[in-house]
């Protein structure tokens, strides 16, 4: 009700404000994920969102966690991997694909990460960007795997002239908890034909907490069936960590030189350490050298967990265009991610150091394109990519004791080509398709096709249709984890105690239909879309022996589901002092084998933003943010009810070189439940920056 009322003030509210100042018309966007080449935004088939280096400022968001949790159409889903702090870790799901299915790239290139991305959201500094294009629906044809329900694109800032900004914030909430302090310097230019640019960032966050009760109970290792022992219903209280207790230092540079008016090249190293710490409910393993078996497993426990990550990205760049305007392109890219995790128990003494969930990750990678203006109606671009993940874990050890990194490759060969056609000043098409080899399953082959239409009265008609596939990862085939929810958890290529049989995980894949009109005036433009996707072969973690000792879950595919939905998106720029935005997504999802919605998919997502220009100094921003109801498990027996959240921020340009701002998240304190992550409750921020 508060964001209903509140948005309706706004619009009513917006001739009025409007009266005043001169009016401005919206500027043109250019955008590269959806094609690969730099194209206007009116011209793309498909769906995309792009977040600029000015929206994100007008939020005050320091992380990619806090831009995505203020915007509609995008669902943060917690809890997904097997450790009992995946609590405080989210994953991306775009129009309900899940958080494995949406590929998140750094300027265009993979990054090594843990399967499903679970800290990548807290570990990107918003000093650095320039800007977030996100394309919503499947975009195998022209990124392979994992693009099943969309990608991800966080683009780097750079500069044509020297300019360095330094960027100082403080926040925590009304309680003095969950304290955050960031430190972001970056400095960038361009002399003759050298360009460079170079980005340092601090976060270090105190933790958010809530207290959970607690009952232990010692299992048998294998079978999870009950055993005695002394522990056995010992109860407590523990303060749950729903946000970690971290410092993130992320520091890079990147080089550019143009050997001529027609080749670039160009190096690019970042670096990222990550320390991350907190308390959860779990499971550990206790020494019981009385029973044959040498240890019990104790759930319900207290453990303590600690993160020591690191990751470092090189990748080398060159362009060339020769003189028929064909674009060459040639990549190679380096992503090298090293994960260690310790685990202790609290909750008794002695106990063994759990660190199974330490990994080492490598991705190296080359990609060639090219695109060719074939004639005055086609632009062609072909390319062909190689890839090679190399993950090194004990997590996917089969015997669950031991400590000790097993290895699994993966290597991909992909070809894709696309064509961009102008059929005439007013109507364009594109179509494209790729195929993939993946040494760990079957080979695909994906297939777009889209069309927009422009009129002469600003309405765009597009129609687009595009398929997409995601191979099961790592966890999904090989993981061996006692410490999964209420039991243990297997890859579908396991055998290990209750699972007696392998099972032949296949690629998921999907096919999107999708129609949309939008209107585009000076100041105003409108677009509503409306699309409907089917997953085939979805892949899913299945509870097996449901209420026996033996209970399990292990990866297997599911019959299809079936995701229709409709985005509505408005904005209107009253001049320029005034503007206002609408954002909903829609969404109506079955899961076709039970009849039931898919988990932690809200039916409803909106937001309504709004920024006021009081004096030439003095600016603001406001977001109210609604989440409808979302089901917790598969049956849709358990929910948890809708929010609504409202943001506030103020900026005051103190003169050429310093601004401070300031804000408040969460003004109302709107509470949210566990499952979804919790909420630090409202939380208070403010910072300077200065450019020179």
């Amino acid at each position: 009700m508060y964001k209903k009322s509140t948005g309706v003030l706004l619009l009513a509210l917006a001739p009025v404000i409007a009266g005043a100042g001169e009016t401005v018309e919206l500027s043109t966007i250019m955008v590269t994920t959806p094609t690969k080449t730099e194209k206007s935004i009116d011209g793309v088939t498909a769906s995309i969102d792009v977040i600029t280096a000015t929206d994100i400022k007008k939020t005050g968001a320091s992380t990619l966690s806090d831009v995505f949790n203020k915007m509609p159409s995008f669902t943060l889903q917690y809890g997904r991997f097997p450790h009992p702090s995946s609590v405080s870790k989210a994953g991306i799901s775009i129009r309900g694909a899940g958080a494995n299915g949406t590929l998140i790239l750094m300027d265009g290139k993979r990054l090594a990460a843990e399967t499903e991305n679970p800290y990548e959201m807290d570990r990107i500094p918003t000093a650095m960007i320039e800007r977030i294009e996100v394309v919503k629906g499947p975009m195998s044809t022209l990124y392979g795997s994992d693009a099943i329900g969309g990608v991800i694109n966080v683009i780097t800032r750079t500069a044509d002239k020297p300019v360095t900004t330094i960027d100082v914030q403080y926040g925590q909430n009304s309680h003095g908890d969950a304290k955050e302090k960031t430190v972001n310097l970056t400095t960038m230019g361009k002399k003759d034909q050298f360009s460079y640019k170079f980005y340092g960032s601090i976060v270090n966050t105190n933790p958010f907490t809530i207290d959970e009760n607690y009952t232990q109970q010692a299992v048998h290792p294998m079978t999870h069936a009950s055993v005695p022992d002394p522990i056995n219903s010992q109860s407590g209280t523990l303060g749950v960590t729903y946000r970690d207790d971290a410092e993130v230092q992320n520091f890079g540079i990147g080089l550019g030189y143009e050997l001529s008016n027609r080749t670039r090249v160009g190096l690019d190293v970042n670096y990222f350490d990550e320390d991350r710490e907190g308390e959860y409910i779990g499971l550990h393993a206790k020494p019981r050298p009385d029973l044959p078996f040498q240890k019990v497993l104790v759930q319900g426990t207290p453990v303590h967990s600690e993160d020591d990550n690191k990751r470092t990205d090189i990748s080398f760049d060159i362009e060339h265009t020769t003189e028929s305007e064909t674009l060459l392109k040639a990549r190679v890219y380096h992503s090298d991610y090293e994960k260690r995790n310790v685990t202790n128990a609290l909750g008794f003494s002695p106990a063994p150091e759990n660190t199974k969930f330490s990994a080492d990750v490598t991705i190296d990678g080359i990609e060639v394109s090219s695109s060719i203006f074939v004639n005055e109606m086609n632009l062609v671009t072909v390319g062909a990519e190689y890839r090679d993940e190399t993950r090194n874990s004990s997590a996917i050890n089969p015997d669950p004791s031991s400590s000790e990194f097993v290895e699994q490759n993966t290597y991909y060969s992909s070809f894709y080509v696309q064509d961009e056609i102008e059929i005439n000043s007013t109507l364009n098409a594109v179509v494209g398709a790729r195929y993939d080899a993946i040494s760990s399953t079957d080979s695909e082959t994906s297939f777009n096709a889209g069309i927009i239409k422009n009129l002469d009265n600003g309405i765009n008609l597009r129609a687009n249709y595009s398929q997409g596939f995601r191979a099961p990862d790592v966890a999904e085939l090989y993981v061996v984890s006692p410490f999964f929810r209420d039991a243990m958890r297997f890859g579908s290529e396991v055998i290990y105690g209750p699972k007696t049989t392998a099972y032949e995980l296949q690629p998921e894949t999907s096919e999107s239909f999708e129609l949309a009109v939008s209107k585009r005036m000076k100041q105003f433009f409108g677009e509503v879309a409306i699309y409907h996707n089917e997953i085939d072969d979805k892949i899913a973690l299945v509870a097996k022996n449901s209420g026996t000792p033996t209970k399990y879950y292990t990866s297997e595919n599911i019959d299809d589901v079936k995701i229709n939905g409709m985005d509505i998106s408005t904005t209107y720029q009253a001049n320029d002092k005034f503007d206002i935005g609408f954002n909903a997504t829609l969404l109506d999802t079955e899961n076709k084998a039970t009849g039931k919605k898919l988990t932690f998919t809200p039916d409803v997502s909106t937001a309504i933003i709004a920024n006021y220009q009081f004096s030439p100094e003095l600016s603001s921003s406001l977001i109210i943010r609604h989440v409808g109801k979302q089901y917790t498990d598969d049956k849709n027996t358990d929910s948890v009810s809708s929010y609504t959240t409202s943001d506030v921020s103020l900026a005051y340009q103190i003169n050429d070189q310093f601004e401070i701002y300031g804000g408040i998240n969460n003004i109302g304190d709107a509470s949210i439940d566990e499952a979804l992550g919790a909420t630090v409750g409202r939380y208070y921020y403010t910072g300077i920056r200065s450019v020179f």
